[in-house]
């Protein structure tokens, strides 16, 4: 099955633009939320983060991950460690739940992650979906998010990629800064370039 990456830089709407490929019956996986699920169910996992971090847990030695965010968020050296822990862990979870995917299996699906395309891990991609978003417009949505803290979502704003890079990789691009009615346009779009790369309908 070919994979395809979708991405972009926090508040970009990268979720927005997975739901849509949900919502036409392509596959779609969050490697961000595969981290997560490692995080909380792969014990000898968080071990090794707590070694690597220590001080990163919980009375009741569980992960805190709001300690190991600050942690790694303020240090690009420790955020590159911890990604080249958790990112290899991550693609083979992966991995495994494409495997699971039920036959017959359509040609393509999308995988979404902050970092595709950032990281030393490669993620076996055939192509990159970068969602964009002016930089005042993210931060504004990143802020608005259910207990966000405006602060914290500048942090993690100014420590990605910059968006021209992550452009500069892209196979395909959406832009989302205006309505849901024009992302969805250029999703079709998208979709429809994505198709025929695959050589037809999925």
């Amino acid at each position: 099955m070919l994979v395809y990456g979708l991405t972009g830089g926090i508040g970009a709407g990268k979720s927005v633009v997975r739901e849509m490929f949900a919502a036409s019956a392509i596959p779609t996986f969050d490697a961000d939320e595969i981290g997560r699920k490692l995080l909380e169910a792969d014990l000898a996992l968080v071990r090794e983060v707590l070694r690597m971090f220590p001080g990163c847990e919980n009375a009741n030695q569980s992960l805190d991950r709001q300690a190991l965010a600050v942690r790694v968020f303020s240090d690009p050296a420790a955020r590159r460690r911890l990604e080249d822990l958790l990112h290899p862990a991550i693609l083979s979870r992966f991995r495994l739940e494409l495997e699971r995917l039920p036959r017959p299996r359509p040609v393509f699906c999308v995988l979404e992650g902050a970092l595709l395309g950032d990281t030393r891990t490669r993620f076996p991609l055939v192509g990159l979906i970068v969602v964009t978003a002016p930089a005042a417009l993210r931060l504004q949505r990143a802020s608005e998010r259910p207990g966000a803290d405006p602060n914290s979502a500048q942090a993690r704003l100014e420590v990605q990629r910059p968006q021209a890079e992550k452009l500069a990789r892209a196979t395909h691009w959406i832009d989302n800064s205006g309505s849901l009615q024009d992302t969805e346009r250029q999703f079709r779009c998208v979709l429809a370039s994505i198709q025929k790369e695959c050589g037809g309908p999925v």
